[in-house]
């Protein structure tokens, strides 16, 4: 991938938090999920849904997740692809998408 120089160029390798069963047993390893920027109150975060819409779970408490809400809010596209995943644990890979 080429830099682009704007500091969105991550690549992490992260456990989702709060994943959600519902949601968790409808994806497999090797999907992509889509990442959002949500606003709650005072409160930013992003969160990773299924193709379906679902919340699988939210991006929280990782080296870079300052970064990553900030590229989201400067809309960056990104993708959580989904390396291991059980009803209560998902590992995503997070990386830039190109546009």
């Amino acid at each position: 991938m080429q830099q682009s120089g704007d500091g969105c160029d991550l690549h992490l390798t992260v456990d989702l938090i709060g994943v959600r069963r519902e949601a968790a047993d409808r994806v497999r390893a090797g999907d992509d999920l889509r990442i959002e920027l949500v606003h709650e109150g005072a409160a930013v975060g992003a969160i990773c849904r299924n193709g379906e819409g679902a919340v699988v779970g939210a991006l929280a408490a990782f080296p870079g997740l300052t970064r990553l809400l900030d590229c989201l809010a400067r809309e960056v596209p990104f993708v959580a692809h989904v390396e291991e995943v059980s009803s209560t644990r998902c590992v995503v890979t997070v990386s830039r998408t190109d546009p």
